[in-house]
């Protein structure tokens, strides 16, 4: 695969980087779920260890993601392929988070309980630094009373080697603020004070054909403000999770349990999937995509269009779906075929409602 400069790091990363949330399993965290159903954990590992053997170097995971789990089997793959010749880890580039493992009575955030996760993230991933380190979410408490502290704490993280670079989550409302159905304010404004604040890295955008156009208008660009800045840019959710490979019957939506988080997503009902579906079956006619493979091209050429300083994080649990991602050749998209895509999807969110519904 092609690598990419990412952005004032210098790190050379792949185009396509492994999204190790799906592979941690089903959870509960902040009373919600939390992770993904049907994860076998034989399959998992050895996805992991394909992505080693293909070149994928940019590996991203979280403390939170399987309370763990994502990060140990990750650890486990990568200690095997280091000590197999098949890696070096000074070639591979571990991306994990904190902010949103739930311990009651401790914030995400509070500069002690950081210290205690990233001690525990190294240990899981079997490795004494981490590349990048991503503040998760931007809620850092009433009136930000953590942010000072979370932030010297990540210098320190810095300055004692175990971490490489800061990184920070995109515009994004914070889980538990939508749940309690918090008034959101303006949400680039926010990033850009925090940007302001924290000078990170990198930052992390979910970004693919139904999520919001963080590049549609001039003044919510990211993709040039980082450019502009150097920074680097990691992407995720280029896929929509699957919804964007038309693979799911509106007639027959998939049922997930508790602890799985697209139990309480809009997109995976009926109503949700019959917009999604109907709309890429224009697309699907336009762009020709007659099987799985031509979507998943659609997708990421979608996404990997954007900028030349980012890379793109594909989640999976089978080596399959990870096989389907690299393989895919990737085509350029024209500004016209651009904005064509973004069109057909310009209503949806209004039409099915809020992204994330939860139950009383």
């Amino acid at each position: 695969m092609d690598k990419r400069r990412l952005g004032r790091t210098d790190l050379k990363v792949t185009s396509i980087g492994a999204g190790c949330w799906p592979i941690g399993g089903a959870c509960s965290n902040l009373e919600m779920g939390a992770g993904w159903d049907g994860v076998n954990p034989t399959e998992a590992l050895n996805a992991l260890e394909y992505a080693f053997k293909k070149g994928v170097n940019v590996f991203d995971t979280a403390d939170v993601y399987g309370l763990g789990e994502s990060e140990k089997m990750l650890g486990h793959i990568l200690k095997k392929c280091i000590k197999g010749g098949i890696v070096k880890r000074s070639d591979i580039i571990l991306s994990s988070k904190v902010g949103y493992f739930a311990v009651d009575g401790i914030y995400g955030f509070d500069p002690e309980y950081m210290e205690q996760q990233l001690k525990q993230s190294l240990k899981n991933l079997q490795t004494d630094y981490i590349d990048i380190y991503f503040f998760h979410h931007q809620n850092f408490g009433a009136n930000d009373d953590y942010l000072e502290g979370a932030l010297e704490t990540m210098k320190k993280f810095q300055r004692d080697g175990v971490i490489r670079f800061i990184g920070l989550r995109g515009p994004h409302k914070f889980s538990v603020d939508r749940r309690k159905k918090v008034e959101s304010h303006n949400e680039m404004d926010k990033f850009m004070r925090l940007v302001d604040f924290i000078d990170p890295d990198v930052i992390g955008v979910r970004y693919n054909m139904i999520s919001p156009s963080y590049d549609k208008n001039p003044e919510n660009n990211i993709f040039s403000w980082a450019e502009e800045t150097d920074r680097g840019v990691v992407t995720y959710k280029p896929l929509g999770q699957g919804l964007l490979l038309k693979k799911h019957d509106p007639d027959s939506p998939p049922k997930f349990s508790k602890d799985d988080h697209r139990s309480r997503k809009a997109w995976f009902k009926s109503k949700g999937l019959e917009e999604l579906n109907s709309r890429l079956k224009v697309i699907g006619e336009h762009f020709q995509c007659k099987q799985t493979a031509d979507f998943v091209r659609l997708a990421l050429s979608y996404c990997l269009g954007r900028s030349n300083h980012h890379c793109t994080l594909v989640g999976f649990k089978t080596q399959q779906q990870l096989s389907d991602a690299i393989q895919t050749k990737i085509t350029p998209l024209t500004p016209e075929e651009m904005d064509y895509i973004r069109e057909i999807f310009e209503d949806i969110h209004s039409r099915i409602g809020k992204f994330i519904k939860f139950a009383a």
